[in-house]
């Protein structure tokens, strides 16, 4: 479907368009944006331009009799455009664009401006620009492989299946509207390669993992209007909740009305991901901090003392890299300034973040970290890859943290039941106790550690079920697994971890004790 390519020029250009032809730098090139789309249109739509053509040949379709041609005029020139109303120069960007409430909230989304800041963007000329800046765009529209650079200043047209695709998904971004043209583009392809069995199996399934994952709904919509477009196909949705005999529960904890700015977040993120140059975004986040105390005093002792929570909201200025789910909820992984102010990873869990909606931050703006545009002009950003692999290497989705060796005892009885022939990842598995001690010798660098390790496993029975694993010691997943297997799991190593184990059931006793 190459040719679909010549549809985004049939109409007033969308802010999504405007942000995918100018690789996410609409916040600086938001004239330029316009001038791509008119010149595109020119060429691909309206074939006002024969197949090697020269400036000369483009400015005189673009402007009227009226405006200059000479290259000698300045910029100043033009800042009231040349005095015909009907030339193109005299449109401004709000003739252009037709700003509507929605489309303000998308432009300010993408760009980071302000509600000034905006008014006085929208109030410039783009085509109200010395002839220089126009062949400049001709240049940068080669390079960007919409045209081709020949010898002597001629630009030469291409075929329409070779010129750039928009991502299969760019109209899922921000609009509320999908586009009309996309229904029947899925709905086609689902009845030329689905049953309607298949179409109505799948719609269950989707209906599902939409929950997580918001930007399935337009193929919901499709799968829905291609059952009713069949025969019977009222009376196949109308049963379609209690066909299915397979479930899957996941374990989502938001309530609706917080669900649903989560999925904002996340469509935001997603329309971002979808543009050339990804960007920098900025949230306010609340940072919330558990204080626990050791064991140190004799019994009773007050389990209120044992733990307390607080919390902080910190604005976060990050490159978004993926998103997760885990358990409970959604997390973002990101690279930037931290909560604690460093530089570095963090997961961030969506429905943590305060901010009404994201605040996407232009390259250019000071607010972004020098390291990440440092980054970003090395090419050498972070990419969901890296992330992969990181998990990959140790158990636990704190994947920036160092990983630590796990040694867990399980009763032979509950292992058998519950653990042995169970995948939990890569690095978790069983290990004889005779194979215990050099593992520890090599794994354990803290001398006190090893030895108080070594001391516990003196007493501990050989015909038990060992495993182990590498592990991220502080991630809430893990610490949770471990909860889940109490008081039939004892972790052995690491020692921070055990000691956190010994508090938590401590604490858990406390509750039940009677009073005094």
């Amino acid at each position: 479907m190459s040719s679909d390519i010549t549809a985004i020029f049939q109409s007033a250009p969308t802010i999504q368009i405007l942000h995918w032809l100018v690789q996410g730098n609409l916040a600086s090139s938001m004239s330029r944006a316009v001038r791509f789309w008119v010149i595109l249109g020119m060429i691909y739509r309206d074939r006002l331009l024969p197949d090697l053509f020269h400036y000369a040949d483009l400015r005189d379709r673009l402007y009227t009799r009226h405006h200059p041609i000479s290259d000698k005029f300045k910029a100043e020139t033009f800042v009231n455009g040349c005095g015909d109303r009907h030339c193109i120069c005299a449109k401004s960007l709000n003739n252009w664009l037709h700003i509507t409430t929605e489309t303000q909230l998308h432009l300010q989304l993408l760009t980071g401006f302000d509600q000034q800041q905006l008014e006085a963007e929208l109030s410039q000329f783009p085509f109200a620009t010395v002839h220089r800046s126009i062949r400049a765009d001709l240049e940068k529209l080669a390079r960007l492989g919409w045209l081709k650079v020949l010898p002597r200043g001629e630009f030469q047209i291409l075929p329409v299946d070779l010129l750039p695709q928009l991502p299969p998904d760019l109209y899922l971004g921000f609009s509320t509207e999908r586009s009309p043209s996309q229904v029947p583009i899925v709905n086609s392809w689902l009845s030329q390669n689905l049953s309607r069995q298949q179409c109505l199996d799948l719609l269950v399934a989707l209906d599902t993992l939409s929950m997580v994952q918001p930007n399935l709904e337009l193929l919901l919509d499709s799968l829905s209007e291609l059952l009713v477009a069949e025969q019977d196909g009222d009376r196949l949705l109308s049963q379609h909740q209690k066909l299915p005999h397979t479930f899957v529960n996941l374990d989502y904890i938001l309530p609706v009305n917080v669900q649903d700015r989560v999925d904002d977040y996340h469509k935001q993120l997603a329309d971002l991901w979808h543009t050339a140059d990804n960007g920098v975004i900025q949230f306010d986040y609340e940072v919330i901090k558990l204080t626990s105390a050791s064991i140190t005093k004799s019994l009773p002792i007050n389990p209120n003392e044992l733990s307390r929570f607080s919390s902080d909201i910190k604005q976060i200025t990050v490159y978004p890299v993926c998103i997760n789910y885990l358990r409970r909820a959604k997390y973002l992984s990101a690279y930037g300034i931290d909560p604690d102010g460093n530089m570095g990873w963090h997961n961030y869990r969506l429905d943590r973040i305060t901010s009404k909606s994201l605040k996407i931050l232009a390259w250019g703006d000071r607010e972004v970290p020098k390291h990440l545009k440092q980054l970003r002009n090395s090419g050498k950003l972070p990419t969901p890859e890296v992330v992969q692999i990181e998990l990959q290497k140790a158990w636990g989705f704190k994947f920036y943290e160092e990983p630590q060796l796990l040694l867990i005892r399980f009763s032979e009885d509950f292992a058998r039941w519950y653990v042995d022939n169970t995948v939990r990842h890569p690095t978790f598995k069983s290990i004889p106790y005779n194979q215990i001690l050099p593992l520890i010798q090599k794994a354990i660098s803290n001398a006190h550690d090893r030895e108080s390790i070594l001391a516990i496993l003196k007493q501990r029975s050989p015909s038990d079920h060992y495993y182990q694993a590498l592990i991220r010691p502080n991630d809430i997943n893990i610490i949770q697994r471990l909860r889940d297997w109490r008081p039939n799991g004892e972790v052995l190593a690491p020692i921070s971890l055990r000691q956190k184990m010994i508090d938590e059931a401590t604490q858990e006793l406390m509750h039940y004790l009677p009073l005094l």
